[in-house]
C-alpha cells in the first residue's frame, strides 16, 4: 500500500514540473547562419571557336568546339558547375549538350573548358548565334557571353578517275604484250564542292596479272575541291594470261559511302603504250567554284568526234619516233623528239573514229626501227595495188628529220639510225614513191618533222649552226602533203598541250570542225594558228602544202 502511494506521488510531482517548464520558456532569439565564403566565376576572356579545317565557320558534317577560360576570384571553391549552351538562328544540324556539368574550379584558380559540338548533313547556311553562360548552384556564376558564327550548308564531293594512261613505263615494249612490263597512270581528283574524306582507291585485276609496283590499296585523308592526285600502277601478265582484252576496275569510296565513282577499262591486247608518262601536279581548289575536271593529257586528246563512217578501201600508216636514246648508243635524252609518240597515237584515234579508217587497217608504229617503217610502207603499198585504184591511204609520220648531206634529199630518221647516216633511214622520196605508183582515189601524207637538221629539242647531228634546206623533187600522182614546216625553219613542240605544234592544231582543227573544212580552208586555218602561237616562244614555222603533179589545184576543195 505504502509503495502504490509513493509511485503516484512521484508520477504527479514529473508531470508538475514539466507543465511548469513548458509555460515559463523565455523568447531569446538566436542566429543560426553559418559564415559563408562563395566561389566568384567569370570568364577571362571571351570563348573562342575552333573548327576542324580552320575556315572559321561551321560547315556540314564537321567537328569544332567552343572553348573558354574561367577564374574563380572568390574564396571558396566552385562546385558542380554546369556549362548552359543555348542557339539562335541557322542551328539546324548543330548538334551539342545545352547543360554540360564541367569539372570543379579551386578559389583562386583558373582554368580552360572545352565544349565539343558537331554539325550533320542537315546543316544550313546563315549564322547561328550561341549563348553561353556557366551555372554555379549558389547564385554566383557567370553572366552569358554570346557566339556569332558562319554555318554552312552540307556540299557533296565527286571522286571519279577523270583520265588514265597505259604507258611502258621503264620496258621497251611498244605494245600490251604478255610477258611485258606495262604501267597505268590514273588521275583521281574531286569534282564535287565539299571536302572528301578518307577517300579509298581499291585496284581490282584479273586472274594470271601481276602488280610489280604501287598499292593495291590506298587510302587518300582528304581530297579538297578540284584536288588531283596521280596513282601508278606497274603490271605484267604471264604467259597463262589467255584472253585478248585486259579489264582493269578501281573501287572508289568516300567517307559518306556515296559521292565516288568506281572506274572501268578494258585494253586490248597488242594495242599501242604511249611512251611517255605526263606527271600533272596535285592542286586543289580553294573557293567553291565550277570544277574543271583534271587530265593526264591534252584536250585534243578527248572528246574526239565522230566523223565519217569506217571504209574498208582506207589504209593508214601512223608513224611516231621519240625515244632516240633508248635505242642508240651515246645518245642523251635531250635527242628525244617529245610528244612524238602521243601525236602518232592520237593522230590514230582520230584516223578511226573521225576520219573512218578501219582499226584493223590503221598500221601504228611507235618507237619505229628503218626495217619497221619500210615493211609497212611496203605493206600499204600493197594494200593499194590490191584496191585497183579504190583505195584512200593516209601516211603520218612525227619524229627527227634529216637532210642527206650530199644531196640535200630528206630522210625520216627510225629510232635506230644515226644521225650521222641519214640515208639509212626512209626517204621521203621513196615514200611518195610507194603511195604512187599504183592508182588511188586518194593519198595524203602528214609530216611533222623539219628536214633542215633542226629539231624539237635537240638535233640528232651538228650542222655547225646552219640549217640546210632540203631538196624537194616535183610529187608525182594525187599526193597531197601536209608538212609541218617550210625550208630551214624547225618544227616546234607544245609542251603545254604535249603534242607538235603543227599536230596539236591540226588535231584541233578535227575536234572543232570534223571534216567538214576542204583542205585549202583547213590549212590556212592551221598556218594562221600555228605562226601565232609560235611567235610567243620566239620562233618561226610555216605550215605548208606540196601537191602532186595530177592533182594541181584541185587539192583546195578536197577533203578528208
Amino acid at each position: 500500500m505504502k509503495k502504490k502511494i509513493l509511485l503516484i506521488l512521484l508520477v504527479g510531482f514529473c508531470f508538475t514540473a514539466i507543465a511548469q517548464k513548458t509555460s515559463t520558456s523565455s523568447a531569446t532569439a538566436f542566429d543560426i547562419r553559418k559564415k559563408v565564403e562563395p566561389p566568384i566565376v567569370q570568364f577571362l576572356e571571351p570563348p573562342t571557336f575552333i573548327d576542324d579545317n580552320k575556315n572559321n565557320a561551321i560547315d556540314a558534317l564537321e567537328n569544332f568546339k567552343i572553348v573558354f577560360k574561367l577564374k574563380n576570384s572568390g574564396k571558396g571553391d566552385a562546385l558542380n558547375l554546369r556549362a548552359l549552351l543555348t542557339t539562335t538562328g541557322a542551328s539546324q544540324g548543330i548538334q551539342f549538350d545545352n547543360k554540360k556539368a564541367v569539372s570543379n574550379l579551386k578559389a583562386g584558380a583558373t582554368q580552360f573548358y572545352e565544349l565539343p559540338i558537331t554539325s550533320d548533313i542537315n546543316t544550313t547556311e546563315g549564322t547561328v548565334t550561341f549563348y553561353l553562360e556557366i551555372d554555379e548552384p549558389n547564385g554566383f556564376g557567370t553572366n552569358k557571353m554570346i557566339i556569332e558564327v558562319n554555318t554552312r550548308e552540307f556540299l557533296a564531293p565527286n571522286i571519279r578517275v577523270v583520265d588514265h594512261v597505259l604507258y611502258s613505263g621503264n620496258s621497251t615494249a611498244t605494245n600490251l604484250e604478255l610477258k611485258k612490263p606495262f604501267s597505268l597512270h590514273v588521275l583521281v581528283q574531286n569534282l564535287g564542292q565539299g571536302i572528301a574524306k578518307n577517300v579509298e582507291v581499291k585496284l581490282n585485276i584479273p586472274e594470271n596479272t601481276y602488280l610489280t609496283g604501287g598499292d593495291a590499296y590506298l587510302q587518300i585523308k582528304q581530297l579538297a575541291p578540284g584536288e588531283k592526285r596521280n596513282i601508278e600502277y606497274e603490271m605484267i601478265l604471264n604467259s597463262k594470261y589467255s584472253t585478248n582484252t585486259l579489264p582493269i576496275n578501281i573501287m572508289l569510296s568516300e567517307s559518306n559511302k556515296k559521292y565516288a565513282e568506281d572506274w572501268g577499262e578494258s585494253f586490248n591486247l597488242n594495242q599501242p603504250l604511249a611512251q611517255q608518262k605526263i606527271i600533272v601536279q596535285s592542286s586543289k581548289v580553294e573557293a567553291v567554284m565550277a570544277i574543271n575536271s583534271g587530265s593526264l593529257l591534252s584536250d585534243v586528246d578527248k572528246n574526239i568526234p565522230k566523223g565519217l563512217p569506217l571504209n574498208s578501201k582506207k589504209y593508214a600508216l601512223i608513224i611516231g619516233c621519240e625515244d632516240y636514246a633508248k635505242y642508240q648508243n651515246g645518245l642523251n635524252k635531250e635527242v628525244n623528239v617529245d610528244f612524238a609518240a602521243n601525236d602518232a597515237l592520237v593522230f590514230a584515234k582520230y584516223a578511226q573514229k573521225t576520219l573512218g579508217y578501219p582499226q584493223d587497217q590503221i598500221y601504228t608504229l611507235i618507237n619505229a626501227t628503218s626495217s619497221q617503217i619500210k615493211q609497212n610502207l611496203a605493206k600499204l603499198q600493197k594494200a593499194i595495188e590490191i584496191e585497183k585504184g579504190n583505195a584512200e591511204v593516209l601516211f603520218y609520220y612525227s619524229g627527227h628529220g634529216l637532210p642527206e648531206p650530199n644531196t640535200n634529199i630528206p630522210y625520216i630518221i627510225p629510232v635506230d639510225v644515226n644521225g650521222n647516216n641519214p640515208q639509212l633511214g626512209v626517204s621521203l622520196t621513196d615514200v611518195y614513191s610507194k603511195l604512187t605508183e599504183f592508182p588511188t582515189a586518194k593519198a595524203t601524207v602528214v609530216i611533222d618533222a623539219c628536214f633542215s637538221g633542226g629539231a624539237r629539242n635537240k638535233g640528232l647531228v651538228a650542222l655547225k649552226g646552219i640549217k640546210v634546206k632540203p631538196k624537194m623533187g616535183a610529187i608525182a600522182g594525187n599526193l597531197v602533203v601536209f608538212a609541218s614546216s617550210k625550208g630551214t625553219e624547225s618544227s616546234a613542240v607544245f609542251k603545254e598541250k604535249q603534242h607538235g605544234y603543227f599536230t596539236y592544231f591540226l588535231l584541233k582543227n578535227l575536234q572543232k570542225n570534223s571534216t567538214n573544212q576542204n583542205f585549202s580552208e583547213l590549212i590556212n586555218e592551221i598556218n594562221y594558228q600555228v605562226s601565232k602561237e609560235v611567235l610567243k616562244i620566239g620562233k618561226t614555222q610555216t605550215p605548208v602544202v606540196l601537191t602532186g603533179l595530177e592533182i594541181g589545184e584541185k587539192w583546195k576543195t578536197l577533203k578528208w
